[in-house]
């Protein structure tokens, strides 16, 4: 072959060549961005009843990403201690809050929740306890007297925080408990019922953590019959707290649903969680002290020396199987395309292994296999993309 024609056989090749990579270079070739989502969020785009009456059940359920918040109002149950008089069967005020955030899967009627509730309740029978000096002079010193061995000395405080007088708050508790719960749920999508409304099973694991707190203060001083006295100081007062921490780690698993259906704005939602678990106790009790020493008694008299005292705490532990259920109800209302607001109640019943009111050892203690209920309203905000 002469060298002319090989030349352009080459030339022409190269260009068909040329050609093709240039056609493909336009073709568009999709790729899957798993982090790409419709960024237009259209919070407060008005939604009208006629378009919410032509859409699907299934239509009109959110897909995507969803958030939502809860403002509790949750009554919490007393612990059964050993104490004459108490009872367990009253519920005393508390308050917390619910989160939620999770991810239905468009087109795949599957996706994750994530769930965090609080909620604290704190009832307490107090008496307001006035200082034998309830007036003292920020500016004045103190004798820095050494203390005893395993005895702190502290500083001399100014009036209570917020007040012009100085005082205790001598107490004895009812009811003081803290409760937060964390899940993690894996749920599905049903196809809706012949009336419109829609089942979601899920599956989870569900770890609570319950601290209660039982305690009981005593006060005396030189005035009291009978008075606090001791041989190196003539005037003084004396405040005791005995307590009991007690936490409660409990890690499990549940199995649950979530049911909805709409008519017009309202969304009618019911929610049931049973689950079940190891339960981990940890109790510890001591008793602290905090003895104030005066100069004398009158309108006037300064702090010679305050001692802080503590015992040494004791610790208990013990291992419990929990059970229980978390069940709710709510009717929300549609605002506007994504928001909606709702309100209902719930109901949490750890039916067994909580340990409340500790070992007893320095006050009236309570048994290692208990329940908690709580039992209350909500009001929330439901925001979905």
């Amino acid at each position: 072959m002469s060298v002319r024609k090989l030349t352009a056989s080459l030339l022409t090749a190269l260009a068909m060549l040329s050609g093709a990579t240039m056609a493909h270079s336009q073709e568009y070739v999709p790729v899957a961005d798993p982090f790409a989502f419709d960024p237009d969020f259209r919070w407060f785009e008005p939604v009208y009843n006629m378009d919410l009456a032509e859409m699907k059940p299934k239509k009109r359920a959110a897909t995507g990403w969803f958030a939502t918040y809860d403002r509790l109002s949750l009554y919490g149950s007393r612990p059964e201690v050993d104490e004459p008089g108490s009872s367990e069967y009253l519920l005393d005020e508390g308050w917390g809050h619910r989160y939620e955030i999770g991810f239905m899967l468009p087109g795949e009627d599957n996706g994750w929740m994530f769930n965090w509730t609080e909620n604290g309740v704190s009832d307490v029978f107090a008496l307001r306890q006035e200082r034998l000096n309830r007036f003292i002079d920020p500016e004045e010193g103190f004798d820095p007297v050494a203390p005893p061995f395993g005895v702190a000395v502290r500083q001399i405080e100014d009036n209570n925080p917020g007040y012009n007088f100085r005082f205790y708050d001598v107490g004895d508790s009812n009811n003081v408990v803290n409760y937060d719960s964390y899940e993690l749920n894996k749920t599905w999508r049903l196809e809706p019922y012949h009336y419109g409304g829609i089942l979601e099973p899920m599956i989870g694991l569900r770890w609570m953590r319950i601290n209660d707190y039982n305690f009981f203060d005593t006060y005396l001083n030189t005035e009291m019959n009978p008075p606090l006295a001791g041989p190196n100081f003539d005037d003084a007062e004396q405040f005791d707290r005995a307590y009991a921490k007690t936490d409660n780690e409990m890690f499990g698993g549940q199995l649950g649903f979530r049911y909805f259906k709409f008519r017009d704005r309202f969304i009618f939602s019911s929610d049931f969680r049973a689950f079940f678990g190891g339960s981990w106790q940890n109790s510890v009790s001591a008793v602290t002290s905090e003895l104030t020493i005066y100069d004398g008694s009158e309108v006037g008299a300064t702090v010679e020396r305050i001692l802080v005292s503590s015992t040494e705490p004791i610790n208990t532990r013990n291992e419990e199987f929990f059970v229980g259920f978390d069940v709710r109800g709510e009717i929300g209302y549609q605002l506007t395309k994504m928001v909606s607001i709702r309100g209902g109640f719930q109901v949490i019943d750890v039916a067994r292994g909580v340990w409340r009111g500790g070992e007893g050892i320095v006050l009236d203690g309570g048994d290692n296999d208990q329940d908690l209920l709580l039992v209350g309203a909500t009001f929330g905000i439901n925001l979905n993309h």
